[in-house]
């Protein structure tokens, strides 16, 4: 197993960084991923991850940043993304209704979308947006 952590101050401008960072993981584990979109679903649920930890997980009264920890192992890439926010109930998010085409708040339903596996705990150390997606059998 590979593990990588990135930190980044919890700022919009970092946000191309985060996602450019994903992108360079996968790129050294793209053998093992038969499926083509895999590195596009990443990146794509990165920025999203990021986006909502930047809107929602970021603490007022301090300037904590956020931070990335990806883990390759041989069959799936895990991806971690932590911030020292108030956090919130995953499960109890109210759905989202496609139809009425609202503006925001989209950002949860890629992820669960596109990844295999979707889990969030928060901690005293903080929030944890665990996001786990398998390497496709070629």
């Amino acid at each position: 197993m590979a593990e990588l952590y990135y930190t980044f101050p919890a700022e919009l401008k970092y946000l191309r960084s985060a996602a450019r960072v994903s992108r360079e993981v996968c790129r050294e584990i793209e053998e093992a991923c038969a499926d083509e979109n895999f590195s596009r679903d990443v990146e794509l649920c990165v920025s999203e991850a990021f986006t909502n930890a930047l809107k929602y997980g970021r603490s007022e009264e301090t300037e904590d940043p956020i931070t990335l920890h990806f883990q390759v192992f041989s069959d799936k890439l895990i991806i971690k993304v932590q911030d020292k926010g108030k956090g919130f109930d995953l499960d109890n998010l109210p759905e989202l209704d496609l139809r009425s085409l609202p503006i925001h708040g989209y950002g949860l339903y890629i992820i669960r979308s596109k990844m295999d596996e979707v889990q969030y705990v928060q901690k005293i150390e903080g929030n944890f947006l665990t996001m786990t997606k398998y390497f496709k059998q070629q």
